[in-house]
This record gives C-alpha cells, sequence and structure tokens, in this order.
C-alpha cells in the first residue's frame, strides 16, 4: 500500500486525502494548525462558480469548475445547493455588466422584474444583471468540517501542530500548504470577510455586485 502525506489540511489537502484515500493509499494528513479551520479555505466564500470566475481568470478554471459541484454533491451528498449566481450592478455602473457578459458566458440578462422575481428583497433595487443559472455554492468551513470526519472514517491519519514530520517514513510527499511554502508561483490575493446576521434581508443565492474599483459578493 502506497503511504503518502499530505501536508496542509485546507481544500486543496483534503480533497487530494480524499482521491488518494479512495484509490487505496494509506494517507496522513499533516496541519500546523491544531485543529481544522483557520485557514483560507475557512474564509472562503463557498462559490462553485467557474462561469463567473472567467471573468478574470483562465479557461482551466471553467474546465474544472464545471464538475467541482458534481463532486461535492458525489463526495458529501446534500451539501451543495444548486440556485445558481446572481450578478447585479447600480444604474450608473450598467457599463460594467456589458464588460462582465462579454467575459463570460452561460448567462441570461434580467430585467429588473426578472430580479425581483429571484431575490424578492432585492425589488427596485437594480434594473438589469446576469444570471447564471448553472452555477451553485457551499459553506466551506461546514463541508471542512464534514470531510475531515468522513476522511477519518476512512482511515486517514490527522497530525495535528504538526512539526517536522519523518518524510523517509513516507513513498509521496504532497505539499498543499498553499502561500506558507513561499513558492514563486503563487500570488497571495487580500481580501476581508465580514458575518453579517440580518432578519431583514433574505437571498437564496450569491449575489455579486460590480463596481469598477470596489466589486462585492454576499
Amino acid at each position: 500500500m502506497r503511504r503518502v502525506l499530505v501536508k496542509g489540511a485546507g481544500v486543496a489537502g483534503l480533497t487530494v486525502a480524499h482521491e488518494l484515500a479512495a484509490r487505496g493509499a494509506s494517507v496522513t494528513v499533516a496541519e500546523i494548525r491544531s485543529q481544522i479551520g483557520g485557514n483560507a479555505s475557512w474564509l472562503a466564500g463557498g462559490m462553485l462558480a467557474p462561469w463567473c470566475e472567467r471573468e478574470s481568470a483562465e479557461e482551466a478554471v471553467v474546465t474544472l469548475g464545471k464538475v467541482s459541484a458534481d463532486w461535492w454533491e458525489r463526495t458529501l451528498p446534500g451539501l451543495v445547493t444548486r440556485a445558481g449566481t446572481l450578478v447585479v450592478a447600480h444604474a450608473r455602473d450598467a457599463f460594467e455588466l456589458a464588460r462582465f457578459s462579454a467575459r463570460t458566458r452561460n448567462c441570461e440578462p434580467l430585467d429588473e422584474k426578472a430580479i425581483a422575481a429571484l431575490e424578492p428583497d432585492l425589488a427596485g433595487r437594480f434594473r438589469q444583471g446576469l444570471f447564471f443559472a448553472g452555477e451553485a455554492h457551499l459553506d466551506p468551513r461546514r463541508v471542512l468540517e464534514a470531510l475531515a470526519g468522513k476522511l477519518r472514517a476512512m482511515g486517514v491519519v490527522f497530525l495535528f501542530e504538526a512539526g517536522e514530520v519523518a518524510l523517509s517514513d513516507f513513498d509521496q510527499v504532497i505539499d498543499c500548504t498553499g502561500i506558507a511554502r513561499a513558492d514563486d508561483d503563487l500570488r497571495g490575493v487580500r481580501g476581508e470577510m465580514l458575518l453579517l446576521h440580518t432578519r431583514e434581508v433574505s437571498l437564496a443565492r450569491p449575489v455579486r455586485l460590480l463596481h469598477p474599483r470596489h466589486p462585492i459578493y454576499v
């Protein structure tokens, strides 16, 4: 049995560990933190949005992203929400919608009435929008914990607060520590997250607000 060490317990490390364990490998996951969470994956938006991401990403993101929702559904049934993505812009930024549409695909234009039908709490707020019906989303914190639990049930060993691990004990080492590798091929992108709890607005799907300087998604 092939012994594999996976360094990092973020989304990349856990998904790699799952695929290896499913194929019969003996997998150990080493994580410098004391538990699942606290890394970049924990603070992600959870949007499975390959067509929207194509606006600024390469084609490979679409090619791989198109199958991501199906992978998560097979791996953790019931944790994926397939409600599409709504993209909107204020009237003064309507040109941003045209630009976004030109750089993406698999979307349909919406007028004010159609936007309200999708998201009633946005009624009267936006005149135009785009709807990417084929996209999905999930809760990163929930799926990371669920995936870690499944991996334990599959026999994967977790080493938390891991320092130096004897690499000679393994046939292969896969580094999924992300920006911590300080690799020239990786580029950190700064973002800010706000956790907002309100009973006044309810949204059924991710909503992206286009703005020339400050794009936002909820």
